[in-house]
């Protein structure tokens, strides 16, 4: 008797095990590419690309129920290079994405390490308005010209419930320069960002506000205004963006971060793209225009990049893709690398 009740204590425990490991996944993609690309006063180069159309991850995710509307969730999501094995970032265990989050019937809260509103990176981001997103080059993709957010550290965040289509985003981050939290509030970097979405049917549209204070370099903050959104007609998708920028300066994904001095820069961005289904898969052009004033000498400077990609899913699971991309800046934006070059590159991205 004391021998079955053991072994049904045991079964239970199993069947119990197997249950919450259930709620616990693991994922990831692999992704890599051939390319060829010139850079303005450079050679050719031909050579392999890492995570071109997305990012070779692995990443762990998991779920609690809780009852009554409520659910505990965690990501864990660290970046590789897929031809070298390499950590994207070797100083974090979870540099992608590292956040603990609690869904209510009030909206989402989460807590931990992702990307910005406009980032494009992560699980809270509503960047729209781009058939090329971020994926690919910032030769032709939107890179090129907005000003994005990119992952930080210490955000915290809350989105309010789905509201027939529509959604609030909020969001802030503590201490995202060199230093981190260590040190005085004020003395730290900070992010605030406040973002509206709508999604339904084949529409999507996202409106936000990014401010960066600068406090650990001392400098006025910046902000960032971003508009954008698609609509699927179903034979072809448009994409449309706008952004201005006011004093951008020290942004991470930046191309001028480095020249802006203390001042920064006012920016106008713009984009427009189209998404055709072709033989299968789909065809995608975009075109991107920026102009802008650096206020430290009074420069001014234009970039405009162009690009086509095509997408084909091979399975389910995995995708081929080939890309074409070439941009040019003008004035104070001749001498930037990223900005006049053209690439060329076809690659195969897997999920898991």
């Amino acid at each position: 008797m004391k021998k079955s009740a053991l072994i049904a204590a045991l079964l239970c425990a199993v069947s119990s095990g197997v249950y919450a490991a259930s709620d616990v996944t693991l994922y990831g993609v692999v992704d890599g590419a051939v390319s060829v690309s010139k850079t303005k006063g450079k050679a050719a180069r031909v050579g392999f690309d890492n995570g071109i159309w997305a990012g070779s991850r692995f990443g762990i995710k998991g779920n609690e129920d809780l009852g009554s509307g409520y659910n505990l969730g965690f990501i864990l999501e660290q970046g590789f290079k897929t031809f070298s094995g390499d950590a994207m970032n070797s100083s974090k265990a979870f540099a992608r994405q590292s956040t603990l989050s609690v869904s209510t019937p009030f909206g989402t809260f989460a807590a931990g390490r992702t990307g910005g509103l406009s980032s494009d990176c992560g699980t809270y981001n509503i960047l729209h308005g781009s058939s090329l997103w971020t994926s690919y080059y910032s030769t032709g993709n939107i890179y090129g010209t907005f000003i994005l957010s990119d992952r930080m550290d210490n955000v915290l965040l809350y989105n309010t419930p789905d509201m027939n289509g529509s959604t609030i985003h909020f969001m802030y981050s503590n201490g995202m320069g060199d230093n981190g939290d260590e040190q005085k509030w004020s003395k730290d970097n900070h992010y605030y960002g406040v973002g509206y979405e709508y999604a339904k049917g084949p529409a999507l549209f996202s409106a936000m506000w990014e401010m960066y204070d600068h406090k650990e370099q001392n400098l006025k903050s910046s902000q960032v205004f971003t508009l954008g959104g698609s609509y699927d007609f179903g034979s072809f998708s448009l994409y449309g963006a706008y952004q201005f920028a006011y004093r951008a300066n020290s942004l991470p994904t930046y191309a001028f971060a480095n020249q802006l001095g203390a001042k920064g820069a006012n920016q106008h961005g713009f984009s427009a793209s189209i998404g055709v289904p072709v033989a299968g898969g789909t065809a995608k052009l975009q075109g991107n225009y920026g102009f802008g004033k650096i206020k430290e000498g009074s420069r001014d400077y234009s970039m405009y990049s162009i690009a086509t990609a095509y997408e084909y899913p091979i399975s389910k699971r995995t995708l081929f893709y080939s890309f074409a991309g070439y941009g040019q800046g003008k004035k104070a934006a001749s001498s930037i690398e990223e900005l006049n070059s053209w690439t060329i590159s076809a690659g195969l991205s897997h999920s898991f």
